[in-house]
């Protein structure tokens, strides 16, 4: 039940356009996502999970500490895996982790969508393991939400070019 709701959390992040509700639902499938981890004993998944909500929140305040912010996360992360490790398979969700910290802290729009998918690709893989099923749906459903939401963009940015061309006239 945990996963399910999760995943309709999730779901909905992918379908923002701005990037500031992304986050804040994104942070909350997290959370939710942290807890069906930890009942499947993955804990470097329910790790990654909890880290990756206040990640998800810390890195929509654009402040002169951006750097800094990023660089404790990374390092946060890089520890959280070595006190976690559970084998190569660990690797998937630490991946997934540092792959959005980048896209979080320094991409917007598109570029952070595709940044996205990457870590959505890793987290199947990991969730296809651990036979977590709720999550892989989820996570299925959210790279195609995703895409949606990257094609939308991609219209809306054309459109705007369009208008911005005809003003020029």
């Amino acid at each position: 039940m945990i996963g399910l709701v999760a995943a309709c959390a999730e779901w909905r992040a992918y379908l923002q356009a701005a990037d500031v509700e992304l986050r804040r639902w994104s942070a909350l499938g997290a959370l939710l996502w942290t807890l069906m981890y930890l009942m499947l004993s993955a804990y470097t998944a329910a790790v990654m999970m909890f880290l990756t909500a206040i990640r998800t929140l810390a890195s929509g305040y654009h402040s002169a500490r951006k750097l800094w912010v990023f660089s404790v996360f990374m390092a946060i992360f890089l520890s959280s895996l070595v006190f976690s490790w559970q084998g190569p398979l660990s690797l998937l969700p630490a991946f997934s982790a540092i792959n959005t910290t980048i896209a979080l802290f320094y991409f917007s729009g598109v570029q952070l969508r595709l940044f996205l998918l990457a870590s959505s690709i890793a987290w199947m893989a990991n969730d296809l393991i651990w036979q977590a099923w709720p999550a892989l749906l989820a996570e299925a459903i959210a790279l195609l939400l995703n895409l949606k939401t990257i094609f939308a963009l991609i219209r809306i940015d054309k459109l705007s070019q369009w208008r911005r061309s005809l003003s020029v006239l």
